[in-house]
């Protein structure tokens, strides 16, 4: 396929790389999407594979997409409608419990997801920690290649400190505020609060749909914008 494209060729490839060992179908599939950007063809490439958008691809005319979803009578589904966009986010235990899987078979699940990738998943929310030099460069672009490397591990710190502090107050904060609120509807059971890095481009995970969300930007400014999207309890 790859090598009978042209940039008159209509290329359609659902779920890309998906047989074979993630990391490296992940950099397989990229490279396949940097070979039909650079032929200039027209074509759709869907993927389970997020880490595709953190490699440092050199394309020009390839946009992100993504599968918009809706509440509808308090669950999420999808609106099969193409927004603008990345989300990271499957549903797959949704899916899953839709599809009849026993709901403690989903449970352990989500269990082993938490513990095996709640490391990974901090990681990526710290943040781009250096950079790549070029073999050839002048001793003069090395040192300017190093100093910037040193300044973005600095700055990606900082602000993985700074998560952390904002995500450990809103949490703080949230959680007085809902046991305050189901005592006095006598619920019992609170809602686990989940917090949730967006990038720029990132569209909200779909689980955020129907549900009562606090937001924080950090603006260009390096000043924090607090705002929230409440849901009335039942």
């Amino acid at each position: 396929m790859v090598s009978a494209t042209t940039s008159r060729s209509l290329v359609l490839i659902d779920e890309i790389c998906r047989g074979t060992e993630t990391a490296k179908g992940t950099c397989i599939a990229g490279s396949i999407v940097e070979t039909l950007d650079a032929v200039g063809c027209l074509g759709i490439v869907s993927t389970h594979l997020h880490g595709i958008f953190e490699l440092p691809l050199r394309t020009k005319g390839t946009v992100y997409k993504a599968m918009s979803a809706e509440c509808v009578d308090g669950q999420t589904v999808p609106t099969w409608k193409l927004e603008d966009g990345v989300c990271r986010e499957s549903l797959a235990f949704e899916t899953a419990l839709r599809e009849g899987l026993p709901e403690t078979l989903v449970q352990r699940a989500e269990e082993l997801y938490v513990s095996s990738y709640a490391n990974e998943m901090r990681l990526k929310d710290s943040g781009p920690n250096g950079s790549i030099c070029d073999a050839d460069a002048s001793t003069a672009n090395e040192a300017r290649c190093q100093t910037s490397a040193f300044c973005k591990t600095i700055l990606a710190a900082e602000t993985g400190i700074l998560k952390e502090e904002v995500k450990n107050t809103v949490t703080s904060i949230c959680q007085k505020h809902l046991i305050e609120l189901h005592r006095r509807a006598n619920l019992s059971l609170i809602p686990e609060i989940n917090c949730r890095l967006i990038t720029a481009r990132e569209q909200p995970p779909p689980s955020t749909i129907g549900a009562s969300s606090v937001y924080v930007l950090l603006r260009p400014d390096k000043k924090l914008y607090v705002g929230e999207v409440s849901l009335s309890l039942p």
